[in-house]
């Protein structure tokens, strides 16, 4: 093959790849306006404007986007996030005000207990609550491991622990 054939070729690729960036078209990753991905909606082939009327009730964002950890800070609560991308994080800041602050990924855990109270007196157990929180220490989420049983609090007739059944990351 001659060197004007592939120069030209080549060329004609280049413009090619070009002007398919240009049309707005690719693959879109649908998100929840709760704040998650929605599991296997990905639009390919079309603009984010088409991909938004064809399912309205989801925000979109292109697929590969650079996703972050986060602080959100909302009206009544202090709230931590992983895996969202900054186009996201910025349109729930504008619909519902929520102030979104990056975060070290590793430098917090959202950790879910099974609560359990024992009666020293019966024997007998409570109801299993089930509790949430954020834990803000590295080093103590790295320590923490699915099934883990920690004694939560003791009194004169009760024993309060909690194990652990969902931690994330």
């Amino acid at each position: 093959m001659s060197l004007m054939r592939r120069t030209i070729i080549s060329f004609t690729v280049v413009v090619f790849l070009f002007a398919c960036k240009k049309d707005g078209k690719g693959c879109w990753q649908a998100f929840d306006t709760g704040g998650a991905d929605v599991n296997g909606l990905i639009i390919c082939g079309k603009t984010k404007a088409e991909a938004e009327a064809m399912h309205s009730e989801y925000w979109f964002y292109k697929v590969g986007e650079a996703k972050y950890c986060w602080q959100v800070q909302e009206p009544t609560r202090t709230a931590y996030a992983w895996d969202i991308p900054e186009s996201m994080a910025s349109k729930m800041t504008e619909r519902y005000g929520y102030v979104f602050t990056r975060k070290d990924c590793s430098s917090f855990c959202s950790c879910e207990w099974y609560e359990k109270h024992k009666s020293k007196v019966t024997g007998q157990y409570g109801p299993t609550l089930l509790v949430q929180e954020y834990l803000l220490s590295a080093d103590t989420c790295n320590k923490l491991s699915i099934g883990r049983l920690v004694v939560f609090r003791e009194t004169t007739d009760s024993l309060i622990t909690r194990e652990l059944a969902r931690k994330n990351p």
